[in-house]
């Protein structure tokens, strides 16, 4: 197997096992709730009193679950089919929510916050999407890899000019920042997977981030 062909099967393996942890988190949560139930159930047979706040919370909080574990499947089904195709036209904004979702239980592990802001009208772009995806990745990994306990990655995206952009930005408060994204482990990686893109890469010098850059786009 190729050392590209290892760093694939790292990532798949890396997002079906956060994926997993996810999934028993919500299974977790909807037993200890549906537990409560019972519970309450149980006391009103005893007592003739029922709690229906806590019902309802109780309720709820599965209800927010089922609705968790359903987006969990849907993008990871995503990410599965992107293995099928060799060039596809995706619409960027769509991309860019899909990964930063699927890296949240990387980014709770390090206390990080990881938040999108979308263009306002989604770019589009023809690229192969596992590719593409691997690039994201890769870009948040370094990102969280350096940015400290309890700091934010802002993913941004907007069209400039010909080009579709992604911008990561580093957000920690009065917290020491990395002096520059360039030093993390998986740098040397992101570039050659933005070079195999046709893409640009630019470091922001005002604040701790940078700016990924695709030529081939155009309006949705």
């Amino acid at each position: 197997m190729s050392s590209s062909e290892n760093r694939e099967a790292a990532l798949i393996a890396e997002i079906a096992s956060g994926t997993t942890h996810e999934i028993r988190n919500i299974l977790a949560i909807v037993k200890e709730s549906a537990g409560l139930i019972d519970d309450l159930i149980y006391s009103f047979d005893r007592r003739g009193s029922l709690d229906q706040d806590k019902i309802k919370r109780s309720i709820g909080r599965i209800e927010a679950q089922v609705a968790r574990g359903a987006a969990l499947l849907s993008n990871l089904s995503r990410f599965a089919h992107s293995l099928d195709e060799v060039e596809d036209t995706l619409e960027l904004n769509q991309e860019v929510e899909q990964v930063a979702f699927l890296c949240q239980h990387r980014a709770r592990r390090k206390r990080q916050v990881l938040t999108v802001q979308p263009a306002g009208q989604s770019p589009t772009l023809t690229v192969n999407p596992f590719q593409f995806q691997m690039t994201l990745f890769t870009a948040v990994e370094c990102c969280i890899e350096q940015l400290p306990q309890g700091s934010t990655l802002v993913i941004s995206t907007e069209r400039e000019n010909d080009r579709s952009i992604v911008e990561f930005t580093g957000e920690a408060g009065d917290q020491a920042m990395p002096s520059t994204p360039t030093e993390a482990t998986g740098w040397s990686r992101l570039l050659e997977l933005v070079d195999d893109l046709g893409a640009s890469l630019e470091v922001t010098r005002s604040a701790y981030g940078f700016r990924l850059g695709l030529p081939v786009t155009r309006a949705a």
